[in-house]
């Protein structure tokens, strides 16, 4: 169990700040192209995002834990990019599929930045715990 003054040094990294920076980002404009684009794909990428705040919950918000939950939603918006690519729905409008992997390619890699992000968070508390 980590103490407050421990959870404060995190929260305060420039890494930490980062990660969850671009998290935050890719969630608004998730919500955003998805509102735009109204394709009826919507609910898969919400629960991406509700995916990501779980996560954050269950990791107590500690940056080992974000950078866990930040690379698992970034598989997540992988595969639901292959499920909506490979749909019947997708098959019937020209281009549908590239665009569908294209787009769930660039939040992907934002969901990896961020958990790269939280990762060098992580190692920073490791070696500043180690130094105790």
């Amino acid at each position: 169990m980590t103490g407050p003054s421990e959870r404060t040094d995190a929260s305060g990294s420039r890494a930490y700040c980062a990660g969850v920076a671009v998290a935050l980002v890719t969630s608004v404009l998730t919500v955003w192209s998805t509102i735009v684009r109204d394709d009826g794909n919507g609910i898969g990428f919400f629960l991406l995002i509700m995916a990501a705040l779980v996560g954050g919950f269950s990791a107590w918000f500690r940056p080992a834990g974000m950078a866990r939950t930040m690379l698992g939603v970034a598989i997540m918006q992988a595969l639901l990019a292959v499920a909506i690519a490979t749909a019947p729905s997708s098959a019937s409008t020209p281009d549908s599929s590239f665009k569908a992997l294209l787009f769930s390619g660039f939040f992907t890699a934002l969901w990896l930045l961020s958990a790269t992000f939280f990762r060098a968070a992580a190692k920073r508390d490791h070696k500043a715990d180690a130094a105790h």
